[in-house]
């Protein structure tokens, strides 16, 4: 099944009424994520570009409504691209709140690219992970344990800016100059 265009997936957005914030923070993770994928593909990394793009722009779908309903978003986000025909997806929307230690070291694939790189945007904003990560903790984090999560995560991410940086000629800190300003 062909994967859907960007021209799609705003479309998409806009059938499942995905509200104009969660857009915005969609389109700059995929921007984002798209940059990158350039850069370790010119390193050798064999990524798919259009997969990247398509995960990034609908990473986000089951937002909204799982805010109201309570369900895990990665989740139900999967279910709705999947149901609209675009089940290659769906991995990579359901994973995209999921980062364990056995994922990291080996390769960089589209699930772990999508991943980290709306962890790198704050709304609409790129942002460092700390920056990035102590805005869910002011959100989401209600008990000592969730902020031990939190950290045990921040951890993960960091090996995984490590590993994703690796080789670059570039920082995470140059990461907002590759999309430019929005």
């Amino acid at each position: 099944m062909p994967l859907p265009s960007r021209a799609r997936c705003l479309d998409v957005m806009e059938e499942l009424a995905v509200p104009d914030n969660i857009r915005r923070h969609s389109l700059l993770v995929a921007d984002v994520a798209v940059a990158l994928a350039r850069e370790l593909r010119a390193r050798g990394e064999p990524l798919d570009l259009d997969l990247v793009e398509a995960a990034a722009l609908l990473h986000d779908v089951g937002k909204a409504r799982s805010l109201e309903t309570g369900e895990d978003h990665g989740v139900l986000g999967a279910d709705m691209v999947s149901e609209i025909g675009y089940p290659a997806l769906a991995p990579i929307i359901r994973e995209h709140t999921l980062l364990s230690a056995r994922r990291l070291g080996g390769r960089v694939d589209e699930s772990l690219l999508v991943n980290y790189c709306d962890k790198r945007v704050r709304h609409d904003e790129v942002v460092s992970l700390e920056r990035r990560l102590e805005d869910l903790a002011d959100r989401y984090c209600r008990t000592p344990e969730q902020r031990r999560v939190l950290d045990v995560l921040m951890d993960l991410y960091t090996r995984l800016e490590r590993q994703i940086f690796a080789g670059l000629g570039f920082g995470p800190d140059d990461v907002a100059g590759l999309v430019g300003t929005r």
